[in-house]
């Protein structure tokens, strides 16, 4: 497959990712906010959120083996040993990070939470945040990898 088209769906799987992460933090769990601790209100959310675990996986598998492929096209290139390397070594800790974080909220920390459906949403919120935050700082160093 030609590189381009690599990238081209490495951008795709990292847009579904983060614009699904934004959707449900600027949009969906401010509406739902005001419609209160609602019984249909959470379920929304319950749904909403098994829905999206599916696509962020998706987006995530595609993103790593984009990202090797990516990282093997590059190659022996004499970029890995400059500036740009320390850079990209940055990123790639920051997206097991993400990675890792993602694994534990969807697979380890919420099915085995216990205590009221709020609680459990609080939480699960802060995690999504923590996760954003990171994906963003992944788009940050990314671009500026991309105009080292």
């Amino acid at each position: 497959m030609p590189p381009a088209l690599i990238m081209w769906v490495h951008l795709l799987a990292a847009i579904a990712w983060i614009g699904g992460m934004l959707f449900q933090w600027l949009v969906l769990n401010p509406v739902l906010e005001k419609v209160g601790p609602e019984p249909e209100a959470e379920q929304v959310r319950i749904r909403v959120g098994e829905r999206f675990r599916t696509v962020r996986w998706i987006a995530l598998i595609t993103l790593l083996g984009t990202g090797v492929f990516n990282l093997i096209h590059e190659g022996n290139s004499a970029r890995l040993d400059s500036v740009w390397g320390v850079y990209l070594s940055v990123k790639l800790l920051l997206v097991a990070a993400a990675m890792g974080l993602s694994a534990v909220n969807d697979f380890m920390l919420i099915p085995a939470s216990t205590g009221s459906i709020s609680s459990r949403s609080s939480l699960k919120e802060g995690m999504e945040g923590i996760i954003l935050l990171l994906a963003l700082a992944i788009v940050w160093v990314a671009v500026y990898m991309s105009s080292a």
